[in-house]
């Protein structure tokens, strides 16, 4: 089992004990909340990167935890269709340049949304496959981000839910 392997096992063992206290998102919703995500590891770049522009406020997100979060948010989107996830066994994708990793997959979850926004494509397996496709193939970018320890990342992200909303 590949690292993105494990971080789908994770991520839908935390979903399933945490249900009663934190909702799992149908995969439409998934989709728009890693797209949310995807938006705020941008910022958080940014904000890192260029740090004397003008801002409306002082947020000060970390780029690997949003991109840890965007993760959460695509595998939960490929779960919930019955799927099992198909995932490159490699990190096939080496992008060296972190602005254009952090470019890559917001453009990607972007097109990711506005392709399967669409009701009557959750209705095909072969589009799903697709999608599973695309999704590995983000979480791959995301696995190969300088710094990036996803499964650490995606434990700590979990971690940091439970301690915020369970009772």
């Amino acid at each position: 089992m590949n690292e993105l392997q494990e971080c789908h096992r994770l991520v839908w063992a935390f979903r399933k004990e945490i249900e009663p206290y934190w909702a799992t998102p149908d995969p439409l919703n998934s989709l728009r909340y890693a797209f949310c995500e995807a938006a705020e590891a941008m910022d958080a770049w940014l904000r890192a990167e260029r740090p004397n522009d003008s801002r409306n406020n002082e947020r000060q997100n970390d780029v690997l935890d949003e991109l840890a979060d965007c993760a959460i948010m695509l595998l939960t989107a490929v779960t919930n269709y019955g799927y099992r996830l198909t995932l490159p066994t490699s990190k096939d994708i080496h992008v060296a340049n972190a602005p254009y990793s952090v470019d890559i997959v917001s453009c990607r979850v972007s097109d990711l949304l506005e392709e399967y926004s669409h009701a009557a494509f959750f209705n095909s397996s072969r589009n799903n496959y697709s999608m599973e496709m695309s999704i590995g193939n983000i979480l791959n970018i995301i696995a190969n981000y300088p710094g990036m320890e996803l499964k650490q990342r995606i434990q700590g992200r979990l971690e940091r839910i439970v301690k915020k909303h369970v009772p």
